[in-house]
């Protein structure tokens, strides 16, 4: 668990940030976007409050979604979960979730004011108040708003974001509590979705790690309406009843063209040496998504033991439409020199010189049963068995106007599949003393396939398994916890992307088939009253079992671009000296050498955070924050980086300066 007083010391404020600090997690740029990985797979399913949504993962094209992660300003806490969520979720990655906690109303009235700003100009404030709205307390809200001002090391690279969040909780009654809240979310900025040129023969990039390769009209506009609620009753102290509903409505605004290189034989960038005006885009998408869940969970006797017993119903839906303009214009520019003019924004209603208009549109549906038990055979022996039935179903079409000077000859193309089957889970636990136990799982891998072959049919489901032991232990009565668990992942029927000889187009195929195995290791909790740390620690390695291509050959590593090792410590100490007032706090964020599919390379690196905080009294605290302490040059993980495109350089050193005020 990420916890929000841990993320506050350490000046993190998105999910970006709170994931890069996370054990197991690769956060990845790509495309003006972040995506998420654990154990080499991606995490495009997201929680909030048990309920998923999809985020841009592996199911889907970070252009055409509309989606925006949720300011961390609204979660109380952040749960990542590693390894499959066969029971819980129809349409994820074996690599895991991530469940975001939404704030609740308080019954005692609270308020909290945090002021930061830093170094590159970015400045935010967050209002957090909550209470009880009558005299006897069975009526309570809260509300949570941000301003924040964005700004990057990145010149040009900024913008701005609103969000406004309201819940409140009705005491129904002694054993019925309804929960009911609304959030709306605006960012505006200028994203940077190709990073800069490296050198050659893969040397660092010859540009400042300030450059920005976009024009002066790029303009992202991101827009979130949420409205959700939850009811919770207990028929008696054993039995439970919940049921959840998730409104989520997304839309977006992108436009974007940058000067860069990205053609695979590209040699490198030098000084004199030019870059091609590239592609002009603009993507306005529009996206719904809508979650039910009902779940049941009580305990039986039976053999003269006490056993758990839970059943769930899970319904979702997900709408999602893109249009598409492209512009191929010409020109090329010096990037030392690049300001962003001199190609102004074009027409983007003329379509004379589209070089393509496309529009996407996909519905994907699904309806799931759940059931399973924690059986108790003996005292320290527990069997956790459990199904997952899912019924799943996705529709859509692609329809281009222009592509390439071609018409499209079938525009009311529209494909639709169908999808169901058994998720068994099978997990076992042996309690070695009261405090630590060892355990193990099977969990079988089925996730539909929205990817394409080349008649425009939706491809067969991903399937496969993941097997994993480990143990857990609890020291100094619960106040720190350890875990290890070692994990062999297998999936096939992987999507694969190949290019029509006739056409140029590309278009999938399920041969896919790749292996992951390692390890995670994770303390976690207070060693003393003063200090308390959370250290992580993953091992991963990835082969593809079957040859795929040239360049994906049996046997050669699947996920180039994650770590083999990656390691995440954060640790802080209030110290005992005059009146216990200061404390201090040192992080380090370190991973081992990746590459890319394009033989792009990254070596090890490690980065310092600290931070020193003061409580000036009872009421208020000031915080020094400073990352990447050492300054180190370096390049986040990216999938796809060439020699010419995709290079994202990591933030340079950054200090913050953080206040808090609370009633």
């Amino acid at each position: 668990m990420v916890s929000k007083p841990v993320l506050r010391e350490q000046g993190i404020t998105d999910m970006a940030g709170a994931m890069r600090s996370t054990t197991g997690i690769n956060v990845l740029s790509e495309t003006g976007r972040v995506r998420f990985q654990s154990r080499g797979f991606y995490i495009d399913q997201i929680q909030e409050d048990g309920i998923s949504s999809t985020v841009p993962g592996s199911s889907g094209n970070p252009t055409r979604d509309p989606q925006s992660m949720t300011d961390l300003a609204v979660y109380e806490h952040i749960e990542v979960l590693r390894g499959p969520t066969g029971l819980t979720q129809a349409n994820g990655e074996p690599g895991g979730t991530i469940n975001a906690v939404r704030k609740k109303p308080t019954s005692q009235r609270q308020a909290s004011v945090e002021l930061q700003g830093n170094r590159w100009g970015q400045a935010r404030a967050v209002v957090d108040a909550s209470g009880s709205l009558n005299t006897d307390k069975t009526l309570r809200g809260r509300f949570v708003g941000v301003a924040d001002r964005i700004d990057s090391f990145v010149d040009r690279v900024d913008g701005s974001k609103a969000t406004l969040y309201g819940v409140m909780d009705w005491q129904l009654g002694s054993a019925t509590v309804l929960t009911a809240g609304a959030l709306y979310q605006r960012i505006s900025d200028t994203p940077d979705y190709y990073g800069v040129a490296m050198g050659p023969q893969r040397s660092a990039s010859p540009l400042p790690r300030g450059a920005f390769m976009g024009f002066d009209w790029n303009r992202d506009v991101f827009k979130k309406a949420n409205v959700f609620m939850d009811v919770e009753h207990y028929f008696s102290d054993d039995w439970k009843l919940t049921a959840k509903l998730n409104h989520i409505k997304n839309d977006s605004d992108a436009r974007y063209g940058y000067i860069y290189n990205g053609a695979n034989n590209y040699g490198g960038l030098t000084r004199g040496g030019l870059l091609a005006a590239n592609w002009q885009n603009r993507f306005v998408n529009a996206g719904k998504q809508i979650g039910f869940q009902a779940n049941l969970n009580g305990s039986y006797g039976l053999l003269g033991r006490k056993h758990e017993l839970f059943a769930g119903y899970t319904y979702s839906y997900e709408s999602a439409k893109s249009d598409r303009r492209q512009f191929k214009p010409t020109g090329q520019f010096d990037p030392f020199r690049f300001n962003g003019s001199g190609l102004p924004e074009p027409n983007w209603d003329s379509g004379a010189n589209y070089w393509m208009k496309m529009a996407y549109s996909d519905k994907i549906m699904s309806n799931a049963l759940m059931l399973g038990t924690r059986f108790n055979p003996a005292e320290r022996l527990h069997v956790i068995a459990g199904t997952r039935y899912t019924s799943w179903r996705v529709s859509g079409y692609e329809d281009y106007q222009w592509y390439t000077g071609r018409v499209d000859n079938d525009p009311t193309a529209f494909y639709s599949r169908k999808r169901h089957r058994f998720t068994p889970y099978l997990g076992v636990t042996f309690d070695l003393d009261d405090s630590s136990s060892l355990y193990a799982s099977y969990t079988s891998i089925f996730k539909p396939n929205a990817s394409k072959d080349r008649e425009g049919r939706y491809l067969k489901p991903v399937l496969g398994n993941n097997i994993e032991v480990g143990w857990k232990a609890g020291w100094m009565g619960g106040r720190l916890n350890t875990t290890l668990a070692l994990f062999n992942i297998d999936q096939k029927n992987r999507s694969v992307s190949v290019q029509d000889n006739l056409t140029g187009r590309y278009y999938n195929q399920p041969i896919g088939n790749v292996r992951s195995r390692g390890l995670d290791a994770e303390i976690s909790g207070q060693i003393t009253s003063r200090w308390q740390m959370v250290a992580g620690y993953t091992f991963n390695t990835s082969q593809y079992r079957r040859t795929e291509s040239s360049s994906r050959a049996e046997g050669m590593n699947y996920s180039r671009h994650t770590p083999r090792h990656m390691l995440r410590l954060y640790t802080s100490y209030r110290l005992p000296v005059a009146g216990e007032q200061w404390s201090v706090g040192a992080g380090l964020n370190a991973q081992s050498k990746t590459d890319s599919l394009y033989n792009v390379p990254q070596g090890g690196y490690a980065i310092f955070n600290a931070n020193a905080r003061y409580q000036i009294n009872q009421n208020m605290e000031l915080a020094l924050i400073v990352n990447n302490l050492a300054n180190r040059s370096y390049f986040e993980n990216n999938k796809v980086r060439t020699m010419g495109i995709n290079n994202f350089y990591g933030q340079p050193r950054t200090v913050s300066l953080n206040f808090l005020w609370k009633m």
